[in-house]
């Protein structure tokens, strides 16, 4: 995708420094092989499907509240000036967030581990001030912007349920503390799905809308799927934080959100078959798979509710493929994003000067390729060895998604180092 250049200059003038998005995906990537490693130590869980008990949740949230959340926020620290031609009004700010979002998600996840109730309702309080303060910086970008995209709509719909979801995460806290009279399952299923389809998947829709045809250099593909995902996912975000209307209305919540899905991956598609750039890279390979991973979740969605505890590992194998799916294809777009951050930062005002290497000269093809296999091969052993009641494949997955983690994270480390000689 080609911008026009107001956009450009735009874009120049309002990016903010190395420092911010960086800091935000070293973080990210930190929790990225926490999670992976805590993947192994949870492996005889995963094979019996106890997805609840609390370290498992502790390192469920590793990915979530580390690794997607902090990737999401720093590629909007980065990228809103080209995605909606304005960058965040108070820089500063977000570097307030960024370390309440550290401190949280640290407390929160030691005292799920350790089971000290204390650090977890520090955790908690840190993360809502750190969500609903990116809410209300995010709101206040946005509401000085004329322009209504869809990405526009798809981050505003996301800041409604950056406070919402918080809510929601306090309720269930209580209930695990005080037992209150809340059906936990029931209480656990909403407030993922209201954080998973409100807040990571309206910004991933609303993000990639712009990203994926910058990447594939795609031209001409029809947009209205785009449009109706961000509808639908926004409906059924709201739907399913809804408190009263019981499971019928759960029910509802969930066929519109997964609609929206479908539609974002149709639109996903569309941008791929009109690409020019035919041959896929290492990271696009990886969104790709992560696009196939959220349809395989839609699938499996109805029959594993309709079971519910009933067959808890297909619950718990339904989860592994919806987060798998995300982080897929959050991990591919760091092959994108990271080296183009470095190359602009550091390589960009060299041009015209002096020869500078393209982007993708700033890491190796063959490396990237092989974190992306590993990481496939070790989803897949994940939610098969869950599903199969497997203790061998489900380590044996772990242990090929930790190497995977572990290869891009040495890849962009050596990214993040390169330096005009």
């Amino acid at each position: 995708m080609q911008f026009p250049a107001s956009a450009s200059q735009v874009a120049e003038a309002q990016a903010p420094p190395l420092i911010l998005p960086g800091e935000h995906f070293t973080a990210a990537l930190a929790f990225f092989a926490l999670g992976a490693t805590g993947l192994v130590a949870i492996a005889p869980e995963l094979a019996v499907g106890a997805f609840f008990v609390p370290r498992v949740v502790a390192v469920v949230h590793l990915f979530t509240l580390g690794w997607i959340m902090l990737s999401i926020f720093g590629a909007l620290c980065q990228f809103l000036p080209v995605a909606i031609g304005r960058g965040l009004r108070w820089p500063a700010l977000a570097h307030v967030t960024f370390s309440l979002q550290i401190l949280g998600a640290a407390g929160f996840v030691v005292g799920l581990a350790i089971g000290r109730s204390s650090s977890i309702v520090i955790g908690a309080s840190a993360l809502s001030a750190a969500f609903v303060l990116f809410a209300l910086h995010l709101g206040v970008t946005l509401a000085s912007v004329r322009e209504r995209s869809v990405t526009w709509w798809a981050l505003a719909g996301a800041t409604v349920f950056l406070v919402v979801t918080p809510l929601y995460g306090l309720a269930l806290q209580l209930n695990v503390i005080d037992g209150l009279g809340v059906h936990r399952f029931h209480v656990v299923a909403v407030h993922a799905h209201v954080a998973i389809v409100g807040i990571v998947l309206l910004v991933i829709v609303g993000v990639a809308h712009r990203l994926i045809p910058m990447f594939l250099l795609s031209h001409g593909a029809n947009e209205r799927p785009a449009w109706v995902a961000v509808a639908l996912l926004f409906v059924g975000a709201g739907l399913l934080a809804l408190p009263v209307g019981g499971l019928r209305v759960d029910v509802v919540g969930g066929v519109v959100a997964a609609a929206g899905v479908i539609a974002f991956v149709i639109q996903a598609i569309a941008f791929f078959r009109h690409r020019k750039r035919r041959a896929l890279d290492p990271g696009m390979r990886l969104a790709a798979a992560g696009l196939l991973g959220l349809l395989a979740a839609v699938t499996i969605a109805p029959v594993a509710f309709s079971r519910g505890l009933g067959d808890i590992r297909l619950l718990t194998t339904y989860f592994i493929v919806l987060l798998g799916a995300i982080t897929l294809f959050v991990a591919g777009h760091y092959y994108k994003i990271v080296p183009f951050l470095v190359w602009y930062h550091r390589f960009g005002p060299l041009v015209g000067v002096r020869k500078v290497p393209k982007v993708a000269e700033l890491f190796s093809e063959r490396a990237a390729s092989v974190s992306g296999l590993a990481l496939a091969i070790g989803y897949g052993g994940l939610a098969l060895g869950t599903y199969l009641g497997s203790l061998a494949a489900v380590r044996a997955g772990a242990v090929s998604f930790v190497i995977g983690v572990l290869v891009e994270a040495i890849v962009i480390a050596g990214i993040a180092r390169r330096r005009p000689l």
